[in-house]
């Protein structure tokens, strides 16, 4: 498997493999396979290579609110807040019904995009829990 997104690939990166990236992850919460705290997790981190109080700051809103975004799995954030937390990534908060998309028929690089988004994910979730500080 391939190592984990970091901020040096993502930068490395022509516009339309970021792009794909940003459509790859749309597409995993549409599916169910990310929660948006999740989504804003790797957005804010591997993307922006921010911490929480760094992000909290450019999106105006508090470090508790972004927190409470990305651990909480019963968090209900406002419209204006999800808002923000997508806006440096140029994302607007739309109502969309998805389609039915079945992963087995995904192409190997599309599988393979998920499962390193994944693995990022759980890599990042054991790193805060592991400093409770972010």
């Amino acid at each position: 498997m391939d190592a984990p997104v970091n901020r040096e690939d993502i930068a490395r990166m022509r516009p339309l493999e970021r792009k794909a990236l940003l459509d790859e992850i749309v597409a995993m919460l549409m599916a169910g396979e990310l929660r948006i705290g999740d989504a804003a997790r790797i957005l804010r981190s591997a993307v922006l290579g921010l911490d929480r109080q760094a992000f909290a700051q450019v999106v105006k809103l508090s470090e508790r609110a972004i927190a409470k975004l990305e651990d909480d799995p019963h968090a209900n954030p406002t419209l204006e807040t999800l808002k923000r937390v997508f806006a440096p990534f140029g994302g607007t908060v739309t109502l969309m019904f998805p389609q039915v998309e079945d992963t087995e028929s995904l192409g190997e690089d599309r599988r393979q995009r998920r499962a390193v988004i994944l693995d990022a994910l759980a890599k990042n979730r054991r790193r805060i829990r592991g400093n409770p500080k972010r």
